[in-house]
């Protein structure tokens, strides 16, 4: 019985190892076909070289170890890697369901990327048109998950870290999401600078645009749809501190025809290496602190922009209220055009003074060696016309200056044609030796 039962185990064990090495036989078949069909699927334009490649589950991936990609001037390369078995859609484009990396490095003249770990589901690999001067086609991921990362970028010659970025739907004309956490951006190019980011949300965005952008230096198309932006824990830093936001919030929904868009920062500050900053130590700041909300719209087909409200809460300075119309050819917000082609249709300013108005004066008077009150007489005699004289928009002005925390003071402009903003801001400038000018930009004020 004994021996009856040691020859069934021992023929089992034999059939299993028969079994056990068929499959090994039939796996490696079935490895070695699916690199063959890697390989046609990458192009003759492409090499793919490792050290060692087994079978993964079922025989439905292949696990590499050494591996080394290079298709022109760009080369991968990976400690280990895990892709799955390529196959066509429809279209005969080839799809890869899911890789897997562990410590993956990209190169190519654009920059280069180290990653320690990296996933991609639904990888879509490019196909070549038949111009070869024509951009390469970017390859369409559905969703990535990469961490530890570490890059350089050519165009920016700036280093960029990140402990984890996700990425949703990435593809050429496709509206992607991306979160991407403890973000780093830092240039040693004169002048050094450093950003950095706690987390950063983006969802609506063209992210294979923006990267293609990075890489060749051409401006990125807006493309229409929504977009949302939250970025949390913003620094950004010379040899000195330079900006900090708590919060930066920003929705916009942009067509064929208008664009409307709703942001607003928290806590912002700002230290006076800050370009035209440099007299907050003049006035006894050592920053400048607020919060901006804006909400605006732009009708794409006039070119006019409509500020329903900028609002800028400066708790040591003052509080301004903005609103109007504007002339602007270029899509995106009245904050980031704002310039020598922005030109005032009609512009309401409300001014609510926090201690910023008494400083001003007595930087100046201290200037002219006089004092604030004496300064505000010669002002107001400048500005007077003689006998007969109607108080205008000077005087309320001086008057305002003189008890700047009673009341807010309002500003109209209406200049009879659109007028530059710098020009509006120059005549703003010389009221004090022009009164005239006031009709010109067609300026009226009062405190109510």
């Amino acid at each position: 019985m004994k021996k009856h039962t040691l020859l069934t185990v021992s023929g089992i064990a034999v059939m299993g190892c028969i079994a056990w090495l068929g499959a090994r036989h039939a796996e490696r078949v079935m490895l070695d076909k699916n690199i063959d069909t890697l390989r046609q699927t990458l192009g003759p334009d492409t090499s793919l070289t490792y050290a060692s490649a087994n079978p993964g589950l079922l025989g439905r991936s292949v696990v590499f170890t050494g591996l080394v990609y290079r298709q022109g001037a760009e080369t991968i390369t990976a400690e280990q890697a895990e892709l799955s078995r390529p196959d066509t859609r429809n279209d005969d484009t080839p799809n890869i369901n899911h890789l897997s990396f562990h410590n993956i490095q990209l190169t190519d003249p654009a920059g280069s990327l180290q990653v320690e770990q990296l996933s991609i589901d639904g990888l879509v690999l490019p196909t070549r048109g038949d111009d070869p001067a024509a951009p390469t086609p970017l390859p369409s991921i559905g969703h990535a998950h990469a961490s530890k990362l570490h890059g350089f970028i050519s165009s920016l010659q700036s280093d960029i870290t990140a402990e984890s970025v996700v990425v949703d739907d990435f593809g050429d004309n496709v509206s992607s999401r991306l979160l991407a956490k403890a973000v780093r951006l830092a240039t040693d190019v004169a002048p050094p600078r450093r950003f950095t980011a706690a987390s950063i949300s983006i969802d609506g965005v063209d992210l294979a645009g923006l990267c293609r952008s990075l890489a060749t230096g051409t401006p990125l198309t807006t493309r229409p749809g929504v977009r949302d932006v939250e970025i949390l824990d913003v620094a950004i830093d010379g040899p000195a501190p330079l900006l900090r936001v708590g919060r930066i919030l920003s929705h916009a929904n942009l067509n064929d025809t208008s664009e409307q868009e709703v942001s607003s920062a928290q806590n912002v500050e700002l230290w006076p290496e800050v370009p035209n900053l440099g007299w907050l130590p003049l006035l006894g700041y050592d920053r400048f602190r607020a919060s901006v909300v804006l909400n605006d719209s732009h009708d794409l087909k006039t070119g006019v922009m409509h500020v329903e409200e900028l609002s800028v809460d400066a708790p040591e300075m003052g509080r301004l209220h903005l609103h109007g119309d504007f002339l602007q050819q270029a899509a995106g917000s009245v904050l980031a055009n704002a310039g020598p082609d922005m030109r005032v249709v009609s512009m309401t300013l409300n001014y609510l003074d926090r201690g910023l108005a008494p400083r001003a004066l007595k930087a100046v008077a201290t200037a002219h060696d006089i004092s604030t009150q004496d300064l505000l007489t010669a002002m107001r005699t400048q500005g007077q016309g003689g006998a007969g004289h109607t108080p205008g928009p000077v005087d309320k002005i001086i008057t305002f200056l003189s008890h700047p925390g009673d009341k807010p003071l309002n500003l109209t402009i209406h200049p009879a044609q659109p007028m530059p903003i710098l020009g509006i801001v120059a005549a703003l400038s010389t009221l004090g030796t022009a009164p005239q000018i006031s009709q010109q930009i067609g300026l009226s004020v009062n405190t109510p």
